[in-house]
């Protein structure tokens, strides 16, 4: 059966001497990340022939290990992995214009986050604890469903990303294992119109309008920061809003995230092609009231293309279609309205006097555009 590699996260309850050791490798990946920087920038200033390769840098990581004794305390496979990603990092900027030059690494900007390699054929999970270098045995929770796979004979561990978010502690597990079994095929298509949320942020052919709700979270995130501001920074106070501040944050994030999960899953399970305008990307759709979160349309259609090809492999997909006019024009009739403001959401068609919600008239329209085989590729 092939293999497919997955993330598994689970919240990690270290000790206080872990969490001590967590925090102290946090900031020993951050520096030899900025001093491998630094060093290659100032080289590169006198020599621009040298190649950022992950040889050379490592080099330049190595010597800083020997001005810093503290660094070479540190557990040596995740200062690797940092210099990994600075490598990594080069590449992207050398290969694709669309990725900028790497960025020094700031406390504030950058989650504090360090990985760990795993020996080959190697088993860090013994029911509930995960076993990590330096640290020892860490307890971790998470659901049945990963319980269960992670103490699975049948995975292999790639490697681990231990993080923390202000609040709690996470570990990533990096696995290998068989693939899903492919759901079975339907038949359906729809077609899908990116609209604002007030009228449903996704409006379907089907006339399903979808909505997503963080109002409560923004509301409490803006109140916390209000109180905060009357505070003397750094205060006791201050600091116990912070983490306030921080848990509310999270629920945010976590709840987008699990929206987006659920619901890609579930457009996949139903639908064998979903039809797409090709201009998706350019679109920002804001949530809430006064505060606005933009929801991250590209990352929502590239979950769909990813459970696409990991549930329905022989499934049309994610397709995409010109979506010119869609909304004026009728599509019962084909009679099209050049007088439709964008304010009206329903109207009725002069010519047949069918009644429309624009939204949904649209979305019927894009998927009337596609036709099996046809796609436009997107563009950003």
């Amino acid at each position: 059966m092939d293999e497919r590699t997955v993330g598994v996260v689970v919240r990690i309850l270290p000790n206080p001497e872990q969490r001590e050791g967590f925090h102290q490798n946090f900031g020993c990946v951050r520096k030899a990340y900025n001093e491998t920087l630094g060093k290659y920038n100032a080289l590169y200033e006198k020599d621009k022939s040298i190649r950022p390769t992950y040889t050379f840098l490592n080099k330049l990581m190595m010597e800083s290990k020997k001005k810093l004794p503290y660094l070479d305390a540190m557990e040596s496979t995740s200062l690797q992995q940092s210099i990994r990603d600075l490598s990594r990092g080069f590449d992207n900027f050398l290969k694709n214009r669309h990725f900028n030059y790497p960025k020094f690494h700031s406390k504030k900007e950058n989650r504090n986050s360090f990985r760990q390699t795993i020996p080959a054929n190697k088993k860090i999970i013994n029911k509930n604890k995960l076993s990590l270098r330096r640290y020892g045995e860490v307890r971790f929770r998470t659901s049945p469903e990963y319980m269960e796979l992670l103490n699975s004979s049948d995975i292999k561990f790639n490697n681990v990303t231990i993080a923390y978010d202000g609040i709690h502690y996470y570990a990533i597990i990096n696995i290998t294992t068989d693939l899903p079994e492919n759901l079975p095929l339907t038949g359906e298509k729809i077609g899908c119109d990116i609209n604002s949320n007030i009228n449903g942020w996704l409006v379907t052919s089907d006339d399903v309008k979808e909505f997503f709700d963080i109002n409560h979270e923004n509301q409490m995130i803006k109140h916390i920061n209000r109180l905060m501001s009357r505070c003397r920074k750094l205060s006791r106070r201050w600091k116990k809003l912070q983490k306030r501040l921080q848990k509310w944050y999270n629920k945010r994030t976590n709840k987008l995230k699990d929206y987006i999960e659920k619901l890609t899953y579930n457009l996949v399970k139903e639908y064998d092609v979903i039809v797409f305008e090709e201009n998706y990307a350019t679109i920002k759709i804001l949530i809430g009231g006064e505060q606005n979160m933009v929801f991250p349309l590209s990352q929502f259609i590239q979950r769909l293309k990813n459970k696409f090809e990991l549930y329905k492999p022989q499934a049309e997909g994610v397709v995409f279609v010109d979506a010119k006019n869609t909304s004026k024009t009728c599509h019962h009739c084909g009679h099209i309205n050049k007088e439709l403001d964008v304010k009206t959401r329903h109207w009725i068609c002069p010519e047949c006097g069918e009644k429309l919600d624009r939204d949904v008239n649209a979305a019927i329209n894009i998927l009337n555009r596609w036709s099996p085989g046809d796609s436009l590729e997107n563009t950003q």
